[in-house]
């Protein structure tokens, strides 16, 4: 499917056009390719250093105009010579070699351990390294046995759906919407698009998609899926409509007998060896009570229910909540309605980046179809490598001043670079800078990330912010702590998701009829969040305790847990097994790593609020390792982990296969 070396072009290009093109392409990006096309790392090796990135999605390497020219007239000599050579099968750096070009390219000595985790990831020596693979031979009557029905089409359902398929097991995806895409075919607000670079935040195997933007909006981000659905040939065993409402463990036939209901609200039961939850934390809005609301006689909806057709010219609007949602979603609406009123909580810490809010350049773009591995190193430089090897920007130093400000001196780094960007945009309205400037550490919560417009929108002559809390709704409009009423005509809520409840509405249900959540109490999780004692051949993708705190992405998240859900029904397979349970001692003793390790960080701090805390103050959302860790761990099931196996499996198997083959 994908080979991080997209190019796939002849280089036709002149001198004047090429030298044209290597001025819109990164210096440090086009450095790499050069290693490839000319088989050497001399262009790394002289006197040009970069920097670590700047910023989330930098690709500059922070070096000077000089340092820029020297790298591009290096490149540009390079590429002519591999365009009259005839451009040549690439060469394809050793370990040692490519720690060095990472090291180069991220401003930093790359641990030796990175390497072969990036080498994967870079697809050198495959087009898609994750791809699924048996161990023995395995009979179509033995894989038969095994069905599996996942939970939801996201990014997650349709990633194990594809490694299922690549393995033979018959799989249904239950999907309770009209199409694949998840949270990103919900969620269609104005001004919605991912705060993670393009490149990074897609299939590592999948990276041929044209963006047209470094971060992109909504409408791309589904476009890229529906394109993912096609390229993997899931869409027959995907079933729309049907959404799960639970699922019960059948010691009988040791499978799951799962109840479903169809749109028109009829309900069905189905069966499978195992099930996968691929629901996510982002599907169930969090919409508060509030008094009065349903007297209000105008309109109100969630972010995530934005209708179709809607028209804010000449309409009063009020946005409750001003997080990542409204941050997204006060500047366009604030152009199009007659008065926009922000109901804020909590202010969030906001972090101003440069290249958010550009397009792709035709040089870069160039560069992927033409140069050699360009795409591949594209996605690298604007991966969080960097972030990975600095927990210590999120944790507590107990030795620094715990006053409420900041946790320690990296944290308080980043809180000084945030309050002069405050200071900066907001230098003419002291007023917001009040209102606006958080009195918590950076990353207690999860910063909102723009290109500044956020501020621009909120000092518009038709924009109000009221802190002021909310008392209650009356038929005409809202009414505020201090008893001021204000009229509107739509209410819109940025309230975020019922992250808490976790695999809400579903009640599933273990052995001996236990329900997980009764299971879990107020300690949600699993080992390494996806696998939970007495619930056998049950798994989760991005459950509790797998949102990345500090590093990386959801994709490359999705990845890791699909493949090693996908090596766990392997193991089920090929040992003869019937079911597959973590035994309590690892996944207790891997809950007790984790909280003492999420202890370190600031999200388990009491300050400020979070999503990431529960009511008890556990933060239940988070995932305090390193990539590199997840990476090691989460490669193949250790057997160790798991209870011994059930008696072999009968010629004919005790569970019909329901799910589509």
């Amino acid at each position: 499917m994908y080979s991080a070396n997209q190019a796939h072009l002849p280089i036709r290009e002149n001198e004047d056009q090429l030298a044209e093109l290597v001025e819109g392409m990164s210096p440090i990006v086009l450095a790499m390719s050069c290693v490839h096309m000319s088989g050497k790392l001399d262009i790394i090796r002289g006197t040009v250093k970069p920097k670590m990135p700047a910023f989330n999605g930098d690709t500059g390497g922070s070096l000077s105009a000089e340092e820029a020219t020297t790298l591009r007239a290096q490149g540009l000599a390079i590429i002519k010579e591999y365009r009259d050579a005839g451009q040549p099968e690439p060469y394809r750096p050793t370990d040692d070699e490519l720690g060095e070009m990472m090291s180069f390219l991220l401003g930093l000595d790359l641990p030796p351990a990175y390497v072969p985790m990036i080498r994967e990831d870079m697809a050198f020596d495959a087009e898609d390294a994750r791809t699924f693979v048996w161990n023995r031979s395995v009979s179509d009557a033995e894989k038969a046995r095994h069905p599996v029905t996942i939970t939801g089409a996201g990014m997650s359902g349709m990633l194990i759906g594809l490694r299922l398929k690549q393995a033979g097991i018959p799989f249904v995806i239950l999907e309770k919407n009209e199409s694949v895409g998840g949270t990103w075919y919900e969620n269609h607000y104005p001004g919605l698009r991912v705060d993670v670079p393009s490149h990074a935040y897609s299939f590592s195997f999948i990276q041929d998609h044209r963006w047209r933007h470094l971060y992109s909006f909504q409408p791309d981000l589904l476009a890229y899926f529906n394109t993912c659905l096609e390229r993997f040939g899931i869409a027959d065993h995907i079933r729309f409509g049907v959404e799960v409402t639970g699922a019960d463990w059948n010691e009988d036939s040791k499978g799951w007998d799962i109840a479903i209901r169809h749109g028109d609200g009829t309900a069905e039961l189905t069966h499978s060896r195992a099930l996968i939850s691929a629901c996510g934390f982002f599907n169930r809005p969090h919409v508060p009570d509030i008094e009065g609301a349903g007297l209000f006689k105008g309109q109100q909806f969630h972010s995530a229910r934005w209708p179709n057709v809607i028209d804010l010219s000449g309409k009063r609007v009020a946005i409750i909540g001003n997080a990542a949602t409204a941050l997204q979603m006060i500047p366009p609406v604030a152009e199009a309605a007659k008065q926009l009123t922000v109901f804020q909580r909590n202010p969030s810490w906001t972090f101003i980046n440069a290249e958010y809010d550009r397009p792709i350049r035709e040089a870069e773009q160039w560069g992927i179809e033409h140069l050699p591995y360009y795409a591949g190193w594209m996605r690298a430089a604007v991966f969080n490598w960097t972030l990975d090897m600095l927990p210590e920007l999120m944790m507590v130093d107990p030795q620094w001043p715990q006053d409420g400000r900041s946790t320690s001196a990296l944290n308080e780094r980043s809180r000084a670079v945030a309050t002069e960007v405050y200071q900066a945009q907001l230098s003419d309205r002291p007023d917001l800078l009040e209102k606006l400037l958080p009195d918590y550490p950076p990353y207690v919560k999860r910063p909102t990330i723009g290109n500044g417009n956020f501020f621009t929108a909120l000092k518009r002559d038709n924009v109000d912010l009221v802190t002021d809390a909310i008392a209650q709704f009356t038929e005409e409009g809202i009414v505020d702590a201090t008893g001021q009423l204000r009229a509107f005509d739509i209410v819109v809520y940025t309230t975020g998701f019922q992250v808490q409840k976790y695999l809400t509405p579903m009640v599933i249900r273990g052995r001996s009829g236990e329900e997980l959540n009764e299971f879990w109490q107020d300690n949600p999780g699993g080992y390494l969040g996806m696998v939970v004692p007495h619930f056998p051949n049950f798994f989760m993708m991005y459950g509790p305790g797998t949102n990345l705190g500090y590093n990386g992405n959801l994709i490359y998240n999705s990845e890791l847990q699909a493949r090693y859900i996908a090596h766990c029904l392997r193991f089920l397979v090929e040992d003869r097994r019937e079911t597959l349970e973590v035994t309590e001692e690892a996944f207790e003793d891997y809950m007790d790593r984790t909280a003492e390790m999420l202890a370190k960080f600031v999200w388990s701090t009491s300050y400020g609020t979070s999503y990431f805390r529960n009511a008890s103050g556990k933060v239940t959302t988070n995932s305090p390792w390193s990539l590199l860790e997840m990476w090691t761990w989460s490669k193949d099931p250790d057997p160790s982990h798991f209870v011994p196996k059930d008696a072999s499996l009968s010629p004919g198997g005790p569970v019909a296969a329901d799910a589509a083959s």
